[in-house]
């Protein structure tokens, strides 16, 4: 709910936030921090969603929109025909939530795959990262 106060009335309205706007600065991890966490976090923790790559954005094009809106880029590496991107988000209220995007080699279609202690902190976080990549 918003207020807005003027010299006329109080003007009362309600608006959606998008989730990018609770994802803080300070939310890049150490990659020894972010294996440890990843390890301790328990597997029905984790969630796997499919995302379009539509424009056909390079990992690093893709790095950078999300390092862009504070979803920080933690380690890369190539295995096969995939390169994977591993990062971290931290919201405003400091729950962490990792994530691991695997680019197929040709194909528009990414593996997002989000773990976190709260389980809550990951809902509708991939439609984020599917809006910031479009």
């Amino acid at each position: 709910m918003v207020a807005v106060k003027n010299d006329v009335n109080v003007f009362y309205f309600a608006t959606i936030v998008p989730l990018v706007v609770y994802f803080a600065e300070g939310g890049q991890m150490e990659k020894r921090e972010f294996l440890e966490m990843w390890k301790e976090i328990p597997e029905q923790n984790e969630q796997q969603f499919q995302i379009q790559n539509s424009q056909q954005l390079s990992a690093d094009q893709i790095c950078n929109k999300l390092q862009a809106n504070n979803v920080f880029t933690v380690a890369r590496r190539s295995v096969d025909s995939q390169e994977l991107l591993y990062h971290s988000i931290k919201y405003t209220n400091g729950l962490y939530v990792l994530s691991e995007l695997k680019l197929h080699q040709g194909s528009p279609n990414l593996t997002l795959s989000l773990k976190s202690r709260h389980l809550s902190a990951i809902a509708n976080l991939n439609e984020m990262f599917q809006l910031i990549l479009n």
